[in-house]
């Protein structure tokens, strides 16, 4: 029994380890190839290795996102929020999104919480101001905006 138990452990440990090669490989076709269908069949290999991988779901909905394939992207991001809903890049990703397809009160909570995990990050400042100002609130807006422009100014 725990022979087979540790076999288990191992298989585990082996598909998780092919998924990263995969999710690899996904990184090299965006960054090398500027191939995204490559890269996304690569990230979704590596989901199938792995259902798990937080990284590879963000991946997948960043890359279905810039392919304006924004419902798919949705469903890949909040995968990847529901996995790890304190994780900086699922959420600032997913309010992106929401943001780009007018899903204005789900920008604004995924873009506060975003800003929230990581306020030295200038760009979700700004994307969480125009959220903001989307749904009516110009003043709060206008605070955001106002940290986005510091932090990048912090950055020159």
């Amino acid at each position: 029994n725990k022979e087979l138990k540790e076999q288990l452990q191992q298989q585990k440990d082996n598909l998780k380890k092919y998924a990263k090669e995969y999710y690899l490989m996904g990184n090299s076709c965006i960054t090398e190839a500027k191939d995204k269908n490559a890269a996304l069949a690569n990230y979704k290999k590596a989901v199938e290795l792995n259902p798990n991988y937080t990284d590879a779901w963000v991946r997948i909905g960043v890359t279905l996102y810039d392919l304006k394939k924004y419902d798919e992207a949705s469903s890949a991001l909040n995968r990847a929020v529901s996995l790890s809903p304190f994780e900086f890049k699922c959420v600032y990703n997913r309010g992106k999104l929401r943001l780009a397809i007018h899903e204005n009160e789900g920008a604004v909570a995924d873009l506060d919480k975003a800003t929230t995990i990581k306020p030295e990050h200038p760009k979700a400042h700004e994307l969480f101001g125009d959220a903001l100002f989307r749904v009516g609130k110009e003043n709060e807006a206008e605070l955001q905006w106002r940290i986005a422009k510091e932090l990048k100014n912090k950055i020159k």
